[in-house]
């Protein structure tokens, strides 16, 4: 109740700053407005973003090419015109009381990075080349070549980033940000931290490409914005916006060995003619077949049914201000193991997990004059799960009725309901630009998914987090920017708030160099369910984490720097990145054996506080069109990542080094039009090898091991194929990972230990893909 109180005034004093701001400036009747068009074909350019630079005054061209902004402010200001895919466009413009400003533009086709707009650094939007915090995206267009069918696939080749299979059994799937696990990352969705870590560990696969526009990422930590688990980095979903009447419809066929994976999805999407109000609508269903690949009776790849549903509207009830909400439902059935044929409580091993996640957020944007905007948001989640962990096993007797009677048990359900609501202001004077706000969030998890009810779990935490940051600009032509700034959270399982500073600072060497560099603090607060405590069944044992009783927050400092090149001009756009990384942990987490709570159907870890941990490294990522038809892209990354001290890693074995993250990978893809209707799109991946820690089967003795290192070859053909005017569907085929570079050493049987599973998450994989549009 206290939180809400302080929501509530905070929200008043800032409506009420809003109001002082807009008395205090002389109403504008000016405007700005233009066409702008393709420099190379003179075609007219729809979805353009046209906005003062360093403000959020601006608006989007129509289908004619066509923008215009409305109240303008008076005075001398740089115009800005963007577009993924192009290069950005500059001009200055005078513009003087109750008159308007005509402004065209001829935009030159660049790479796909070139003319984005992001968000997710600072809060407020900056072009992609000149944002302050280094923001790297994968855009929609990269996501359509790559034939991805939800947000882990939509991640693959993105370097520093990876996304890993972590159990044979549920195929559960974490994503590592420059080697620190998922439990360390932050997934938003627009900006909030709507994923829980129940939700997070499924949640990759479950949110469907139709949902997303753009992803952005933003490396090392991120507290000072986002709040507690945000230390590795944040992964921000865009969501899709309508912008047209478009309805397409996208049928993808995986085929593994001969296992089907079939996924139909439809976009509909509607705005009226003056674009003030659209609305966007999706829907999507996945069945994919249980695969193994050793032979042994059990699946690698287990069995997945998935059906989702949203929609997006929006309405601009003045030329000011915006009403957005968007709701959106997921059900999935997904599993693992063997005996599919049977109930899950009468095979030899099954993970079996049914969900349900609803997801909305209603959010109010509003600018009362040039120098100040705010926006109000509501966010909610509620996730359902049915779960079952275990099975008969394979001791003599296994399949008595007695066992099967007893395995009942193992059946179990989870709830988990998170709110969120929060407002952020913005504030111009001068050359600052300040940025504030408040974010309450409620996150209740009620699970008793394990057999023993003393493992049952009803809490609910909440964090309350106050931010502000102050984004600089200094000398001629703002070639030196910081952005400093500091967030405090209290965290209901924390007895003090913690304090997260940041500073960030980037420095333009010449027109086309740049250098940034980054101070930033973080902290995870030591809630319940993450990544490393999801259950898991061996031998018809349940496997479960739980914190220790003194379990203490991690608290993180990082490192970031590097340098940032784009060609301005010449024939071949360019972009090259060279980046170090330095990330120290303070508490750090780590998972021991626990040899004094010993179950007899059951397997305990806890999870308890190290002395500390470091990760170090550096990485390099290139990209260029070196012809209009041939778009080439690499990343590299080379790091160190380790304990202060040895901890143990599995009973009776000890080491520093952390778990399932190599120290070298990267990768190179290309796209290349072979003609103007078909495209070629190949990749290559590598990935280092790893430790990986197990229990010999044959001895029972734990071990850790270096895995091997991996390459995978993805090629792929995308056809578009004219029928007739509006329709112009597109075909696509290809086969993932080639040679099948794929894991050999595999454990077999209801013994084998699931959790022992590293390298490419998917053997070689046929795919074919049709996709039209009307």
């Amino acid at each position: 109740m206290k939180a809400k109180k302080v929501i509530l005034s905070i929200l008043t004093i800032f409506y009420l700053l809003g109001m002082f701001t807009e008395i205090q400036a002389v109403p504008p009747t000016q405007s700005i407005e233009g066409n702008v068009v393709d420099e190379k074909t003179g075609e007219p350019l729809a979805g353009v973003n046209v906005f003062i630079e360093h403000t959020t005054v601006g608006a989007a061209t129509d289908e004619n090419g066509k923008y215009h902004i409305a109240k303008a402010p008076v005075g001398s200001f740089h115009l800005i015109a963007s577009m993924m895919g192009y290069k950005v466009g500059h001009r200055e413009v005078q513009i003087k009381p109750n008159q308007n400003a005509n402004v065209n533009f001829q935009l030159k086709e660049g790479l796909v990075e070139m003319g984005a707009v992001v968000v997710t650094g600072t809060a407020t939007p900056h072009l992609y080349t000149d944002a302050p915090v280094r923001t790297e995206i994968v855009p929609r267009k990269l996501i359509e070549q790559k034939s991805a069918a939800n947000l882990a696939e939509a991640l693959d080749l993105q370097n520093g980033v990876r996304v890993e299979n972590n159990c044979q059994n549920c195929n559960f799937t974490q994503v590592r940000i420059n080697g620190l696990e998922g439990k360390y990352s932050e997934l938003l969705v627009d900006g909030d931290p709507v994923v829980s870590t129940l939700a997070g560990v499924y949640g990759l696969e479950q949110i469907p490409e139709e949902m997303i526009q753009q992803i952005e990422i933003v490396k090392g930590g991120g507290s000072a914005l986002y709040g507690g688990g945000a230390v590795g980095g944040v992964i921000n979903l865009i969501t899709s916006r309508p912008t047209r009447n478009q309805t397409r419809i996208r049928y993808l066929f995986n085929c593994t060995d001969g296992e089907p994976d079939q996924r139909v999805g439809v976009i509909s999407e509607m705005a009226n003619e003056s674009e003030t109000c659209g609305a966007y609508v999706f829907a999507s269903t996945r069945t994919r077949d249980p695969y193994d690949f050793n032979g042994d009776g059990f699946s690698e790849l287990g069995e997945l049914k998935n059906e989702s549903l949203g929609f997006k509207w929006f309405c601009l009830p003045t030329n000011n201000s915006e009403l957005t909400t968007q709701v959106h439902r997921i059900h999935e059935k997904r599993r693992g193991g063997n005996m599919f044929d049977k109930p899950y409580h009468e095979a030899q091993v099954a993970e079996a997990l049914e969900s349900w996640r609803w997801g909305g957020t209603v959010r109010w944007n509003h600018r009362l004059s040039a120098l100040f905007d705010y926006r109000l948001f509501y966010s909610f989640a509620h996730t359902e799960r049915h779960s079952f962990y275990g099975g008969l096993g394979n001791e003599d007797g296994w399949n008595s009725d007695e066992n099967k009677l007893g395995n009942l048990a193992s059946y179990g359900r989870t709830l988990n309901p998170l709110h969120i609501v929060g407002t952020q202001f913005n504030y111009r004077m001068g050359s600052n630009l300040f940025t504030g706000g408040i974010q309450y969030k409620s996150d209740k998890l009620d699970d008793n998914s394990v057999k023993n009810a003393n493992y049952h779990i009803d809490e609910t935490f909440t964090n309350t987090g106050i931010y502000i940051q102050d984004n600089l600009h200094f000398l001629e032509g703002d070639a030196l920017e910081f952005v400093i700034g500091g967030r405090m959270d209290k965290h209901s399982e924390l007895e003090d708030p913690v304090f997260s500073p940041r500073v960030n600072a980037k420095y333009n060497l010449s027109e086309s160099l740049s250098m940034r560099g980054a101070f930033t603090t973080g902290f995870k607060a030591p809630q319940v369910f993450d990544e490393d405590l999801h259950i898991e069944a061996i031998d018809g044992k349940q496997r479960v984490v739980r914190n220790a009783d003194d379990l203490k927050e991690e608290s993180s400092i990082s490192l970031t720097g590097g340098l940032d090149y784009q060609s301005s001009n010449g024939s071949i756009p360019l972009l090259i990145s060279i980046s170090g990384f330095y990330t120290q942990l303070s508490d750090a987490f780590a998972l021991e054996a626990d040899t004094e709570n010993e179950d007899a159907e059951l397997i305990n870890l806890t999870r308890m506080n190290t002395e500390g941990a470091t990760v170090m490294g550096a990485e390099v990522n290139i990209a260029a069109r070196l012809a209009s038809e041939l778009e080439l892209r690499s990343g590299f990354t080379f790091k160190k990542s380790e304990y202060d001290s040895e901890y143990e890693a599995a009973e009776g074995v000890t080491t520093k080094n952390f778990m399932r993250t190599p120290d070298f990978y990267g990768n190179i893809s290309l796209s290349y039009d072979i003609t103007r209707a078909i495209t070629l799109n190949g990749a290559l991946n590598y990935t280092g090898k790893a430790s990986v820690p197990n229990e010999e089967p044959a001895e029972g003795e734990p071990y850790i091991k270096e895995s091997d290192a991996f390459v995978e070859f993805d090629l792929g053909l995308r056809y578009k194929l004219p029928v007739f005017s509006g329709m112009t569907p597109k075909l696509s085929v290809g086969v993932k990972n080639i040679t099948n570079s794929y894991q050999d050493d595999l454990e077999k049987g209801a013994a084998r230990n699931p959790a022992y599973l590293y390298g490419p998450s998917q053997p070689r994989t046929l795919y074919f893909g049709i996709e039209t549009a009307f």
